[in-house]
């Protein structure tokens, strides 16, 4: 992901401490936040407490580590719903199953202790098929992170798994990402995130590497701050055999972001093989994030530029608000190999009102980089 610093202009030029020192974190307007009813869908399970596998005398107050209490849960069980008090989990996070599911009820939490890792993941979700989070509250340890290596501490860490699904997720603090999805032997196929909120994670909201058919909707990402790329989604594959098939992202709301509330960088794709790029982002509405969108281009150069096949199909970006950005997209320089992009039915406020002049500005500027609005 740092290749990104050889092809955005401008918007990288300023260090990520000095950019950071320039963050102000602002609160959520609760009302943004949308929230999955699962009580239906619950009701049609049987789950095992566990709490029945924690020691005599446990605290509820998530100062004592139950980590190996709770991963001999989940290894035991199908279907279990957490303890309804806060959790402190070690470094090494949680491994979940395939065929399971994990409930957190209206007080669970599980907050990673504080550690000096470059990497780490509160909930593992590797090589994995067929599993339901519902209401995941998960806490990182930004704030009080030992180190200052990596950028790899994520709150879910997706990684070639299949038919994911995760309800309301409420992740903070997280030394990475809230949520990353990506490529160990397979593409992730079939993940869907609805509602919830991500908040003041240090390098993204949600990292997409790689996948098929991945369905984003209904969310709040916010205050992302720390370092580059300071996205609440960043859509940023990391090499020429990755894909992005049917990645769809829906009624997105991105607020205060560092740099950009949705990022779309997708250099590293560009290569040998070729590859049809079917992105699309319907109803994103951006608040106070230093961008609204960052379009990502081409790299300034590739090894062997005779074998490279520009991208096919296209991102398609529709029924997008921009409000109050210092700027409101920012556009590389190169598109030489990139997929194509579609803009329709664009709107920037100003102030909390339609701003017609800025709307008609920004949609000159995004034409005459050869790319299609209506």
């Amino acid at each position: 992901m740092k290749n990104i610093v050889l092809i955005i202009f401008f918007f990288f030029a300023s260090s990520c401490n000095s950019q950071n020192s320039k963050f102000s974190y602002k609160n959520v307007n609760r009302k943004l936040v949308y929230k999955v009813d699962v009580k239906k869908e619950i009701a049609r399970k049987q789950f095992i407490n566990a709490l029945a596998y924690l020691p005599k005398n446990y605290l509820k107050d998530g100062t004592v580590d139950y980590t190996e209490c709770i991963q001999k849960a989940i290894d035991e069980n199908r279907n279990i719903i957490l303890p309804n008090f806060p959790i402190l989990i070690s470094e090494k996070g949680l491994s979940l199953k395939s065929n399971s599911n994990i409930y957190f009820d209206s007080k669970s939490k599980l907050i990673i202790a504080s550690n000096s890792l470059p990497k780490y993941q509160i909930l593992d979700v590797r090589n994995l098929e067929n599993v339901v989070i519902y209401n995941p509250r998960l806490v990182g340890d930004k704030m009080k992170h030992k180190g200052v290596d990596g950028e790899w501490g994520m709150g879910i860490n997706i990684l070639s798994s299949k038919n994911i699904t995760i309800y309301n997720p409420e992740i903070s603090n997280c030394w990475g990402d809230g949520i990353y999805i990506g490529v160990l032997s397979r593409d992730p196929e079939n993940i869907v995130i609805k509602g919830g909120l991500l908040d003041n994670n240090r390098r993204n909201g949600i990292s997409i590497i790689s996948g098929k058919n991945i369905n984003v909707s209904n969310i709040v990402v916010s205050n992302t701050n720390g370092t580059l790329p300071m996205a609440g989604i960043d859509v940023e594959p990391n090499e020429n055999k990755n894909v992005l098939e049917k990645i769809n992202l829906t009624n997105i709301n991105t607020f205060n972001n560092g740099d950009a509330g949705i990022a779309l960088i997708l250099l590293n794709m560009i290569g040998k093989q070729f590859h049809e790029v079917d992105v699309n982002i319907n109803f994103h509405r951006d608040y106070f994030s230093k961008y609204a969108v960052i379009m990502g281009g081409s790299k300034t150069g590739y090894k062997y530029p005779e074998g490279i096949k520009p991208l096919g199909g296209a991102i398609k970006i529709k029924n997008s608000q921009w409000n109050d950005n210092s700027d409101k997209v920012s556009i590389a320089a190169d598109f030489k190999y990139m997929t194509k992009y579609h803009f329709s039915n664009l709107k920037v406020r100003t102030n909390g009102k339609d701003d017609l002049e800025e709307t008609e500005n920004r949609k000159k500027k995004i034409k005459e980089r050869g790319f299609f609005v209506d």
